[in-house]
């Protein structure tokens, strides 16, 4: 063989000649082997061409759709989305050439080319959060998408997007209209429409035409195509409302989404309405009530127009609302009231001539009480047809005063406020009616004013030193352990009261009260009360005190009050009056102090100024009558009665810690108080008053010794240790007095003595 022989030569292999002549032998692979090879890569360029073919196949047109503005929206990733369903993809995004919009270009898939249509709405699905939407949650995980509702217009490839999803996303409504009202507060987008208690449609948006004036784009369900007709009326349903009446108060909550959104309402008042087109305008009624008032419009003037409320005043035939007074003005010639009401179409008939209107308010009266169910329903004007000619302006009156009201005696008075005071209100004279007030007013020096007519059996009661005050609905009487609270009856809680009696202890017949005399108005009884010619006291300080509240007390009893408290320069001002019989309070040496809660080691004084609040304690005087008084503050009452009753003399000491209250002995025995410490006037010494009692006068004499014995002593051995100053059994201090040697004569009143340190050794 020719291998065989290719291989011989030496014994290690063949020879290099032999190598280089072998080139080996070519041998051609079988045809079959090659085709094979082309056979995958053309399988894939099939599929992939064919992928290409699909792709192609199933693309759709490429629209353009322009957004104020494109958040979130990328090119290549984000998609169009219609009813769930992806239908195309961003292919590009870019600014317009004005920059104030962004423009998508969208290709949609083959499938959804019927999207593009004319009036097909795009927006930007992106999550909403908000009380009254809650929208787009899927793009929270997903991403902003485009979103999609067919329109019904010809092919077109160019859109204008919305700037916010609709609120009805894939079907157009059947019915388009719009709401117009001169105010609409709390109705905005997505406000539910009510029809008979179905909802059949929701507030599109809200804005303002061309004139300013707010309306609603209201869209109707296509399953109620027939609901609206051009006789239906709409009102404004509130998220709550509260009904009252004499049959009690009924609270209406229409529904948990009305709670949020509020709602509307709408109804057909008169049959036979053909059906609503779209883009229509209705008018939109603040309540049901005004909804139904749509028939002709009449003017109304009042005499009295206290209580009319714009759109709730009604106009009632036997007790049921057949009219709405809608607008409430004053003529400014005639200062006229006038008011512009409408009837409902069924009750037009009933405006002719001969009609009486009368307004009807509560009213309490000597003889009773009337109107009380305008206390839950409000005034309204009650209607009694005629017979007469149809007429569209009528006069309306109030109730008429009674008998004695036009007969009885007009007096004015004039109060610092009005605070609870009301036409109507009832005066009394100890607990008996005896007059009303029939008008406020201001005089001719522009201050209030109150007419009040009194029952002419009283006229010989009014006299010209009467006083009259205002009587509150609920007043207290507060003391150590007493509590007493006054609550008056439903009427004075009504309108309040007024009251008035003769407090003077002047003797003789006092002026009768002639038509038009004035009187002032206490705010209280116990001001009206303080009948003495005003005192002034000054004070070092005024805290707690009150003008018409604070009391002056003698021994614990009211006695007067304060009328006013202004400070000076240094000090406070203080004017007062006495009640009738005090006039010893005014003479010359009285005496005036605050009295005010204090604290100390030896106890509580004046707590029961906690509940009562300050008061000024006050001590008769015995001179002439005074006009202007020194008081002082934080006295306690007691003192002041030692110190006007006992023997009063006074110590002096540089300095001392001796305070009001400590006690004064003889010989260990309490003898009298300290009732006072000041400085001298020159500021270089303390002066203690002391006060001693009657009985003990006669233990002071000119040579007298008086000295600090305060403090802790204790006997050490045979020394004595004495440390001065308070201590727990006398934490105001005490001083002690003796008289050395032979005793001189007795010490007159006020003499002034030096107060030492150490004690005398007495006789």
């Amino acid at each position: 063989m020719a291998t065989d022989d290719r291989m011989k030569g030496t014994p290690d292999g063949p020879s290099k000649s032999d190598n280089a002549r072998d080139h080996g032998l070519v041998v051609q692979a079988p045809r079959i082997h090659r085709i094979w090879a082309w056979i995958f890569p053309a399988i894939a360029a099939a599929a992939g061409l064919g992928l290409l073919w699909s792709n192609w196949k199933s693309q759709g047109p490429e629209i353009s759709i322009r957004f104020p503005e494109a958040p979130g929206i990328q090119s290549g990733k984000t998609v169009l989305i219609y009813r769930g369903v992806t239908s195309g993809h961003v292919t590009g995004v870019s600014l317009d050439p004005d920059l104030d919009g962004v423009v998508v270009r969208v290709r949609l898939k083959a499938f959804a080319e019927s999207l593009a249509r004319k009036n097909t709405s795009f927006w930007i699905d992106q999550p909403v959060i908000s009380i009254r939407e809650t929208s787009g949650l899927d793009s929270i995980i997903q991403g902003n998408s485009i979103q999609a509702r067919i329109g019904d217009g010809p092919t077109t490839t160019s859109f204008q997007g919305l700037s916010k999803a609709p609120i009805e996303p894939l079907d157009a409504p059947s019915l388009v209209i719009r709401l117009r009202a001169p105010e609409i507060p709390y109705l905005a987008s997505g406000t539910p429409v009510y029809h008979r208690g179905v909802q059949v449609g929701l507030v599109r948006d809200k804005a303002l035409d061309e004139e300013g004036k707010p309306y609603l784009r209201v869209m109707i369900k296509a399953e109620f195509p027939e609901a609206v007709r051009t006789t239906s009326r709409f009102w404004m349903l509130p998220a709550a409302s509260v009904t009252a009446g004499m049959e009690g108060v009924t609270l209406n909550l229409p529904g948990l989404e009305a709670l949020i959104y509020g709602g509307i309402a709408f109804d057909d008042r008169i049959p036979g309405g053909d059906v609503a087109q779209d883009g229509m305008d209705f008018h939109l009624a603040p309540t049901e009530l005004a909804a139904r008032m749509d028939g002709p419009e009449i003017e109304l003037t009042f005499d009295d127009a206290r209580g009319l409320v714009e759109g709730g005043t009604t106009l009632n035939l036997s007790g049921y609302p057949v009219g709405l007074i809608e607008r409430v003005w004053i003529d400014s010639d005639s200062g006229i009231v006038r008011a512009k009401a409408r009837l409902g179409s069924e009750f037009a008939g009933i405006a002719k001539q001969g009609s009486a209107l009368t307004l009807v308010r509560p009213r309490v009266s000597l003889d009773g009480v009337t109107g009380l169910d305008t206390l839950l329903t409000g005034v309204y004007v009650d209607w009694v047809p005629g017979t007469g000619t149809p007429e569209s302006t009528f006069a309306v009156r109030s109730v008429g005063l009674e008998a004695w009201e036009r007969d009885g005696l007009q007096i004015v008075v004039t109060p610092e406020k009005l605070s609870g005071v009301a036409v109507g209100t009832m005066v009394y004279h100890r607990g008996v009616a005896a007059g009303r007030v029939t008008e406020k007013f201001r005089d001719s020096s522009g201050g209030l004013a109150l007419r009040v007519v009194i029952k002419r059996e009283f006229e010989g009661v009014l006299n010209a030193r009467s006083r009259f005050w205002y009587v509150p609905a609920l007043s207290a009487t507060a003391g150590p352990g007493v509590l007493d609270l006054q609550v008056a009856s439903i009427e004075t809680l009504l309108r309040g009261r007024l009251a008035f009696d003769d407090f003077s202890a002047e003797k003789g017949k006092p002026a009768a009260v002639k038509t038009g005399a004035k009187f002032p108005l206490f705010a209280s009884e116990a001001g009206a009360r303080a009948v003495s010619p005003a005192i002034r006291i000054l004070l070092p300080r005024g805290q707690g005190l009150l003008a018409g509240k604070t009391q002056l007390r003698r021994l614990g009893v009211p006695v007067g009050l304060v009328e006013s408290v202004r400070p000076l320069e240094n000090q406070v001002e203080v004017i007062a009056r006495f009640d009738a019989g005090y006039d010893d309070l005014r003479r010359k040496g009285a005496e005036f102090a605050i009295v005010q809660p204090q604290i100390s080691l030896q106890g509580m004084t004046g707590i029961e100024t906690l509940v009562s609040g300050v008061y000024i304690e006050c001590v008769p005087g015995s001179g002439a009558f005074l006009e202007a008084f020194a008081g002082r503050v934080e006295a306690e009452p007691e003192l002041l009665e030692e110190e006007s009753s006992g023997f009063v003399v006074k110590v002096v000491a540089p300095e001392t810690t001796i305070a009001p209250g400590a006690p004064v002995t003889f010989r260990d025995v309490a003898v009298g108080r300290v009732v006072e410490k000041n400085l001298s006037d020159d500021d270089e010494n303390v002066i203690l008053t002391l006060s001693i009692e009657t009985t003990h006068r006669h233990l002071v004499r000119e040579n007298t010794v008086f000295w600090d014995s305060g403090g802790v002593s204790a006997n050490v051995g045979f020394v004595k240790v004495r440390i001065p100053g308070q201590s727990l059994v006398t934490p105001n201090g005490e001083i002690a007095f003796g008289t050395p040697g032979d005793p001189g004569p007795p010490a007159r009143a006020g003499r002034e003595f030096s107060l030492g340190k150490r004690p005398v050794r007495l006789k």
